[in-house]
């Protein structure tokens, strides 16, 4: 069968949407779809476009989606469902969402096991079973009712999953690291956080053995590893990284951690020889009353700490943040920022507190009728959904763009260009190639900051959350605080955004 797989993306802009880091779903479900034997493309307009004409050709097309991209999601489907293209979509948000989206779809794939799900509907499609033997899947039955089979039992040796074949996304010579996930679920359980309802709290991991049978077959410059923790079983990441070692896989990589990877030594020295050279890390919050709240288990000395050592065995941090929270105030976005920069973070990606559906925070911004905004589209981090505690939801945008302003300075990519035209191609290649990729790094980061307000979408809901926040008093900040109790050199704080609309005349 003809099979065509769509990874959409956001309608709007934001500051990461240049990255090109491709989800494993589709990849992993169309290699096994092409063991199968069936016909298999898989198109991402993020790398290349869509050739509507081959999908309008299909026999079936499934859709892997999040939250801000189900819009998306949903206005292809309908279009494909009017030619008479059967649509199965998949993903967490249509799998704590399914009755929705069953208004749009034919079949909607919950939970794990999207590559067996796959495999089992073409053959019902081709007549080969019935579907009411496929777990997983939801559908209409013929009465127009709903039909909910359970849900498939999660994969406990992922060493049977077949590896993610990036070769069957078009345009995939994009792709300037290849990713890599070595385990599903995480054992922590944060209120913001999705992933444990997807895939539960149990750790599952693939071996080293089967892990380095990926790398050595894909042959990658760069590897980027999409576990949620890589480092949740130091144990077994120590057995991998010394396989690594022992095979003579060296090249750069990047992972997600925690800030306790850096409480053991022996790890560390075995992810610098290996390659390492980036780590992302949730740090979420510099207030230990938030990092509370979200059940973070770590504490603000913890990511002081972790970020000097880490810079101390030349590896580069990113900081992820989440703003918005109970207790954070128009200060904490200004504190935290700064935090960043006094801590020489290297990169930071200041998320808008995002209550997607399926997790607690959800549940509780529900119940409490603080959700003011239904348009999926904008559940990416990047903008304000639901109003916050302790300011407005328009001060809550407002002040994280200026953070972002604030962070990528133009002495970044400023400093980064130097750095490449200084250094010799000759004696340091390597080094003369990372200051470039920084510079570009830097160089949109900095663009993208100050331009957020030229995308049609983003102007649409600041404009909304004015009108949302119209009448709600904004709190003092420390700035304006300190300048009206008259402290010499204190100076009222400034609340406007760097938009035109924003200006005064």
């Amino acid at each position: 069968m003809k099979i065509r797989l769509i990874e959409p993306i956001a309608p709007s802009r934001h500051l990461w949407s240049k990255s090109y880091f491709v989800r494993l779903g589709l990849p992993m479900i169309g290699a096994a779809l092409a063991e199968a034997g069936h016909d298999i493309r898989i198109y991402n307009p993020q790398l290349a476009p869509i050739d509507w004409a081959d999908v309008f050709s299909s026999g079936l097309v499934g859709i892997s989606s999040t939250t801000s991209t189900i819009p998306e999601s949903y206005r292809i489907a309908d279009e494909l469902r009017r030619r008479g293209i059967p649509v199965i979509i998949g993903g967490s948000h249509v799998t704590f969402m399914v009755d929705e989206a069953l208004r749009h779809a034919d079949f909607v794939a919950r939970g794990e096991g999207g590559e067996s799900i796959m495999v089992q509907l073409a053959e019902a499609l081709e007549g080969g079973r019935e579907l009411d033997s496929i777990d997983g899947i939801s559908y209409l039955g013929e009465n127009g009712e709903a039909v909910h089979a359970p849900l498939r039992e999660r994969c406990q040796d992922l060493d049977l999953l077949p590896f993610p074949d990036l070769t069957l996304i078009h345009g995939h010579e994009r792709i300037s690291s290849t990713p890599i996930m070595t385990s599903w679920g995480c054992p922590f359980d944060c209120t913001f956080c999705s992933v444990t309802a997807m895939f539960g709290k149990k750790y599952r991991f693939r071996s080293a053995e089967n892990v380095v049978a990926e790398i050595k077959e894909k042959q990658p410059r760069r590897i980027f590893f999409y576990d949620d923790n890589l480092a949740a079983n130091r144990k077994r990441l120590k057995a991998l990284l010394r396989l690594m070692i022992q095979e003579g896989i060296t090249v750069p990589w990047g992972a997600q951690v925690r800030t306790d990877v850096v409480r053991d030594k022996e790890l560390l020295e075995l992810m610098r020889a290996s390659g390492a050279d980036f780590v992302a890390l949730g740090l979420e919050s510099i207030n230990q009353a938030t990092l509370d709240h979200f059940e973070k288990s770590q504490t603000v000395g913890d990511i002081e700490h972790a970020i000097k050592v880490l810079h101390d065995y030349g590896i580069r941090s990113h900081g992820m943040f989440v703003l918005g929270a109970d207790h954070d105030t128009p200060d904490s976005v200004r504190e935290t920022v700064e935090f960043a920069i006094r801590n020489k973070i290297d990169t930071i990606m200041l998320n808008i507190l995002t209550p997607l559906p399926g997790t607690l925070q959800f549940e509780e911004l529900d119940a409490e009728g603080r959700i003011i905004e239904r348009d999926w589209s904008f559940y990416d981090a990047q903008h304000v959904v639901f109003r916050p505690r302790q300011m407005t939801p328009i001060h809550l945008l407002q002040e994280t763009l200026r953070a972002n302003r604030r962070f990528y300075a133009t002495w970044r990519p400023v400093l980064q260009f130097h750095r490449w035209l200084w250094t010799s191609k000759k004696r340091h290649a390597a080094r003369k190639r990372a200051a470039w990729s920084r510079m570009l790094e830097y160089g949109w980061l900095w663009y993208y900051s100050r331009m957020w307000w030229t995308d049609a979408k983003n102007r649409t809901q600041r404009r909304r959350l004015r009108a949302l926040s119209a009448g709600q008093a904004e709190p003092p900040r420390a700035a304006t605080r300190a300048a009206e109790a008259g402290v010499p050199g204190a100076r009222p704080a400034e609340t406007g955004v760097a938009c035109p609309e924003d200006r005064p005349a």
